[in-house]
């Protein structure tokens, strides 16, 4: 499935490390280096004295990261393979370029090429990654970034801050074709190398997601790979193969709709950081593709690949049972619910204040009280998801003191009494008439979705006399709609992660434009001042409150009406794996997202060869192992 390059983002927080490999020894041979005269020459200062840089230099006051956490566990050992079933085989294997914006791009490239920073999965700080140091000057409109000296490419070149200037140069170029990222690159000046090591980027704006940006999302490319590559080769060259990059796996090989092969890089220059101890286990990462879902359920169960993350709430309490399934009775097939403390995204029915009746909040709330969410998730979900209450759900930013709406038809209908609807008004149909008009609206569905859930919202609604026309759009038509905000009441989910960004979706100037998040159309001013200073504040802790601020204010405005989320990942796997006590990291990614969980299998997992042994015997022999949790609440734990 395609998505958004933005989500890019989100997974670059999550990438602790990154890399890969194209013909190391035929590229090392063939490529000659230029002195560190030349690349000042071609990537330095050109505008500035040398007395100027000097003074530059003296004025930094550097920052790092000596606490972050290190979740990598002390008992994993290197070796094995992990295979991971897929579908979808993308149109190339390129981190950027036209057609590279699809999430398999994105999990393979994030573990061959690295970021200048790193985001701290627990804390949200800042911590090194290429760069071991970085400083923000005091007037915000400067960044500096001092590249690791013991940073190296996989052809071991040394990383240095003539690697970031090129990578600028050729991603904000129009010969990569690739809009978004060359938007980004532009945000910022040309970025100046001072030194072979330190590096200074102006940006054109002032804000912290500048840097964020910036730091988190762009991946470095070698310099001296770059300086012999047009875009014309790169787009034509790299769509079955990657370039060489600084982290812990290479590119092995790949065959277009069948398989993309990664093995781990043993001279990765960060194994020896005890950020990083543990982390990274596998020598091989076999991605494996097939036509269908269910076709690789199937190639699950018989033992093809060996991990399953599983979506469907009615597969997890239906189809994959002890009693359906004897590998799972026997504990040789893992069945796991892993709970995790990560922003989920804003996903319910949305009104348009601009259309009546929906510019009465008391209309608003009642409607909210009228959708039983408790008989939804009764008959349809299995009770396998939590209520939403919050438009920053199971975040940090969301609002605990926000009100819990639940089904309450005797409010619903006190309220709409005071807003002129009376149960007195109903006409020979049943419906509630004012000013002679049927109180009814139209209620966006894409065509070919399930509409259970709308179904039994308007058999709710039609008992007090409010009348729904389900209204079956198609895609285009769904988001014309949402664009031109000529839409009643509709369906809209969003993914999420650590830093939201409210301006974009709250804020009044958008109000009244088309082709913005601000589907609603609200306005509050507080609001505005809100998104205003979160923009400017750098201090998380302060972000995080000014959210919690905004969310009781449009949470209590009843601009939504708020659907449920997943506070956990379900995951199936073969039992011959060592993982740490929490198995999946779960405190950033949005659960909702496929394959987050499988990155984190990546990153902090190990083969157990001893495990393997009995897992062979056991299956042989039809023995049943050691059982293992059923649930993992570690990340309950964290404060």
């Amino acid at each position: 499935m395609k998505k958004i390059i933005s989500s890019f983002f989100l997974i670059s927080l999550f990438s602790f490390i990154s890399c890969c490999e194209q013909e190391e020894s035929a590229q090392k041979s063939q490529i000659e280096i230029p002195n560190e005269e030349e690349l000042m020459a071609k990537y330095g200062p050109k505008d500035l004295t040398v007395e100027q840089v000097d003074s530059i230099l003296k004025s930094i006051k550097w920052e790092t990261n000596k606490n972050s956490t290190i979740l990598g566990s002390k008992n994993a050992k290197k070796g094995g393979t992990l295979r991971i079933g897929s579908y979808l085989y993308p149109n190339n294997l390129r981190a950027y370029g036209p057609n590279s914006n699809y999430v398999i791009n994105l999990y393979i490239n994030q573990i061959v090429h690295e970021t200048l920073l790193r985001i701290d999965p627990v804390t949200l700080e800042y911590m090194p990654g290429l760069a071991d140091k970085w400083f923000i000057a005091d007037d915000k409109k400067t960044f500096f970034f001092h590249i690791d000296e013991r940073a190296k490419w996989q052809d071991s070149n040394p990383v240095t801050a003539f690697d970031i200037v090129a990578t600028w140069d050729f991603l904000s170029n129009d010969g990569l074709k690739d809009p978004f990222t060359q938007d980004l690159m532009n945000k910022f000046e040309r970025p100046k190398a001072l030194t072979g090591n330190i590096v200074m980027i102006k940006p054109k704006e002032i804000g912290w997601q500048e840097f964020l940006n910036l730091s988190i999302m762009v991946l470095i490319f070698p310099q001296h790979i770059l300086e012999n590559l047009t875009h014309e080769e790169y787009l034509k060259n790299f769509n079955d193969k990657l370039m060489l990059g600084s982290g812990p796996y290479k590119f092995e090989k790949a065959t277009p709709n069948q398989d993309i092969v990664l093995k781990r890089n043993p001279g990765w220059w960060g194994s020896s950081l005890s950020v990083n101890r543990g982390l990274y286990n596998f020598d091989r990462i076999e991605y494996i593709f097939y036509t269908e879902e269910t076709v690789l359920d199937e190639k699950f169960k018989k033992g093809d690949i060996d991990v399953l993350y599983v979506r469907a709430a009615r597969k997890w309490v239906r189809d994959f049972l002890p009693e359906k399934i004897p590998e799972i009775k026997k504990n040789q097939i893992i069945k796991q619910r892993i709970f995790v403390k990560a922003p989920q995204g804003l996903s319910g029915y949305h009104f348009n204040l601009n259309k009546k009746p929906f510019d009465d909040i008391r209309v608003r709330k009642a409607l909210y009280l009228l959708y039983n969410r408790e008989e939804m998730m009764d008959k349809l979900f299995f009770n396998e998801y939590k209520f939403q209450d919050s438009h920053f759900p199971n975040s940090p930013y969301e609002n605990k003191n926000n009100p819990k709406i639940r089904f309450n038809p005797t409010e619903a209908i006190k309220l709409l009494e005071e807003a002129g609807y009376s149960q007195k008004s109903l006409n020979d149909d049943g419906y509630i008439e004012k000013d002679g008009k049927v109180f009814e609206f139209d209620l966006n569905f894409m065509s070919g979705g399930d509409t259970r859930i709308e179904t039994l919202y308007q058999e709710e609604l039609k008992k007090v006399g409010i009348k729904v026309n389900l209204k079956k759009v198609t895609w285009a038509q769904h988001t014309k709609e949402l664009d031109e905000k000529t839409f009643m009441v509709a369906g809209v989910s969003y993914t999420s992660g650590p830093f939201p960004p409210p301006e974009e979706h709250y804020h009044s100037k958008f109000a009244d434009k088309k082709n913005t998040n601000n589907i609603w159309g609200f306005k509050n001013e507080r609001v505005d001042q809100i998104c205003e200073e979160y923009n400017r504040e750098y201090d998380l802790k302060k972000r995080i409150k000014l959210i919690q601020e905004l969310d009781s204010i449009v949470t209590n405005d009843y601009i939504s009406i708020l659907n449920w989320y997943s506070d956990n990942v379900r995951i199936l796997y073969w039992n011959k794996f060592g993982m740490p006590e929490f198995v999946l990291t779960g405190v950033f990614y949005d659960s909702r997202s496929t394959g987050r969980e499988i990155q984190s299998i990546i990153a902090f997992w190990w083969y157990d060869e001893e495990a393997d042994k009995e897992l062979q015997r056991a299956i042989k022999n039809d023995l049943t192992l050691p059982a293992k949790p059923a649930e993992v609440r570690e990340w309950e734990k964290l404060k």
